[in-house]
């Protein structure tokens, strides 16, 4: 028996609170995680069709020229309309795949997995919602 086993990993203790630049940090190493996570959901025929296209759609909305809030008039909202779709697009892509699948196709650790469910979930939360529901039919 190892002398790791004689120690529980969870002692009860509180975790301290992490500061902004380690989750940012924690964001940037889960990041590559999140493109392969990503291209395993969208190939695997488990997942459902509706949910990739509006990813499919999202990346496609993300290249056109055509905006629904133009970059050049409104520089800070024009950009947070595209990053509200893809963030919606993601959290609703990964709710259409169930724990098993998205645990199978991601690469780090399950700590960063949740930050990064709870960032999506949260910023899908910010899309006024008559889109949300209009989006998730």
């Amino acid at each position: 028996m190892s002398e790791l086993a004689e120690f529980p990993l969870d002692d009860g203790l509180p975790v301290p609170r992490r500061g902004r630049r380690e989750i940012l940090d924690e964001i940037a190493l889960a990041a590559p995680n999140l493109v392969k996570l990503l291209y395993r959901l969208m190939r695997d025929p488990r997942v459902p069709v509706r949910r990739k296209v509006l990813v499919g759609g999202a990346g496609l909305y993300l290249i056109s020229p055509f905006d629904l809030v133009p970059e050049m008039l409104l520089p800070v909202l024009g950009q947070l309309d595209d990053l509200l779709l893809v963030v919606f697009s993601v959290h609703y892509l990964l709710r259409g795949a169930d724990d098993d699948t998205v645990a199978e196709y991601w690469d780090g650790s399950q700590d960063s997995l949740e930050l990064v469910a709870a960032l999506l979930e949260w910023g899908s939360e910010l899309v006024p919602a008559p889109l949300r529901k209009a989006l998730s039919r």
